[in-house]
């Protein structure tokens, strides 16, 4: 009887990892992002699958799950982004800085009508979708661009070669996770939560969001913050910053973790790290650009929202206009101060927990800005 209930569980647990894969291949290879209903069917089929796995075989076959996470990643490597045209804004910024020119200093409509750059061609300018920004994209993710483009003079060959520094970063974290959930007394099992997730794996590896470098230089500062090594932490999460700069909102939380002296000493190491990599291409032209693109994409940019819908879509009935397109300016500081407040407040709980001050300070974020970031809801995993 026992052996007939361990082949039927077996049999289940392959039959989820063959949906699992089956389903992760028809979203990222046949799959058009403007059919609502089918990637609406195809997630709803993954999470299905991902909440069995975790809640039956997490424990039982921790190691089997890991390495399945990996094949999943594995198989969406030679697969062309359907749900993300971001990826193009990458080799085009590669191409850029493979060419000697730097791409924080002119707009892609510029550089497209006053100049003749190898592998910059109209072909790629179609496929962009932000060619009037200048990007935003910080050094550590440029090197990645320039990597992928001096490896590979195709659109396919550097989106391969950028999956696999995605797979690469994605391992390390992988390995690291299980390690800071021993230093905090919890079960090494729940890193599958990541590393499983459906999201992480089709945006991610699928979609080629580098929100996976962000996040293994993120958990290896933790990491060694949990071991008392703080200045090797602080050069990591300058790291981290210097990938995405969504990081930086870890640093008052640091901060208050470890006191004024230290914490203060922490960020400073992290700001150096960060300005450092900066220095390597910043001039005045870079930083003006590279702010007016944050001011738009934050002041522009809405979309997958939370509670910023729910306000518009009250205001709009009230009114009969969206009431935060005018006021977007004022409208963002009273998300700063909402931002601050609530990181006081959460840091009043009598709990200790240091990570869970950070998922209530991240959840916070993701309630009231008016897009959706993958970085974060990463984070929130």
């Amino acid at each position: 009887m026992n052996k007939q209930l361990a082949h039927r569980n077996n049999l289940l647990l392959y039959l989820l990892l063959a949906i699992t894969a089956f389903t992760c291949y028809w979203l990222c290879y046949q799959t058009n992002r403007q059919n609502f209903s089918q990637v609406f069917v195809l997630y709803t089929a993954l999470f299905a699958a991902y909440y069995f796995l975790i809640r039956s075989y997490s424990v039982s076959n921790f190691k089997l799950l890991l390495i399945s996470g990996i094949l999943f990643r594995i198989l969406l490597l030679f697969s062309v982004p359907n749900l993300s045209d971001d990826v193009y804004r990458f080799i085009w910024d590669g191409r850029l800085l493979a060419n000697g020119v730097n791409p924080f200093h002119q707009l892609p409509a510029e550089v497209i009508k006053s100049s003749a750059i190898p592998g910059i061609t109209n072909e790629l300018y179609r496929q962009l979708n932000s060619p009037g920004y200048y990007t935003i994209y910080p050094p550590v993710l440029q090197s990645i661009f320039w990597l992928s483009a001096k490896a590979s003079g195709t659109l396919s060959g550097a989106i391969v070669c950028m999956k696999i520094i995605i797979l690469l970063a994605e391992i390390g974290t992988m390995l690291l996770l299980p390690l800071v959930l021993v230093r905090l007394q919890l079960p090494k099992h729940l890193s599958l939560l990541y590393f499983l997730n459906p999201l992480v794996i089709t945006e991610l590896t699928g979609n080629v969001h580098f929100d996976a470098i962000m996040i293994f230089f993120l958990v290896l500062a933790f990491l060694l913050l949990l071991q008392n090594k703080l200045h090797v932490s602080a050069i990591f999460l300058g790291l981290s910053i210097s990938s995405k700069l969504i990081p930086v909102v870890f640093i008052p939380l640091i901060i208050k973790k470890l006191g004024w002296k230290q914490g203060l000493l922490h960020s400073a190491i992290s700001g150096f790290v960060t300005i450092a990599l900066f220095a390597v291409i910043i001039d005045k032209a870079t930083v003006l650009h590279f702010l007016e693109s944050i001011n738009l994409f934050l002041s522009h940019f809405e979309f997958n929202a939370s509670l910023y819908y729910l306000i518009r879509w009250i205001g709009t009935i009230v009114t009969g206009y969206n009431i935060i397109a005018l006021p977007v300016h004022y409208f963002l500081l009273l998300l700063q101060l909402l931002f601050v407040s609530f990181l006081f407040w959460a840091m009043q709980f009598q709990t200790d927990d240091f990570l869970q001050k950070h998922y209530l300070f991240l959840r916070s974020i993701t309630c009231l800005l008016p897009l959706f970031i993958h970085g974060i809801s990463v984070c929130l995993l």
